[in-house]
């Protein structure tokens, strides 16, 4: 597939993806954060802790729904198959953050994100 197709398409998918993950809103997400959090999943959080993604998991859980909103959403292709998305969120904790996506199969999965603190 070329990556100028359907660019607009998949921005809005993944700006949906990324939105219900900041929200906490595991109904958003097809197969929940499950399925879209990539096996090797790692992200460096804005304390400088990693998170794995069985941790994430297991925080997510627990999470009680956030009001979140994010800014600035742009994605990059880096192949064919990877995308990097960025932007900004405000809220409790306004931070500037990326994310690299992965396809798999017929589906988008995210492999690695950070936050920084603005």
């Amino acid at each position: 597939m070329d990556e100028r197709t359907g660019d607009a398409a998949l921005r809005e998918e993944l700006l949906g993806l990324e939105t219900a993950l900041a929200r906490r809103d595991a109904a958003a997400i097809p197969g929940g954060y499950e399925a879209v959090l990539h096996d090797d999943f790692r992200e460096h959080g804005a304390s400088g802790h990693v998170w794995t993604r069985e941790a994430t998991l297991a925080l997510l859980a627990g999470a009680t729904p956030a009001d979140v909103d994010l800014a600035g959403f742009e994605i990059a292709w880096v192949t064919p198959d990877v995308v990097l998305a960025t932007y900004e969120t405000a809220g409790a904790r306004p931070s500037r953050r990326v994310s690299i996506w992965v396809r798999d199969g017929d589906r988008w999965r995210l492999r690695f994100h950070q936050g920084t603190p603005r």
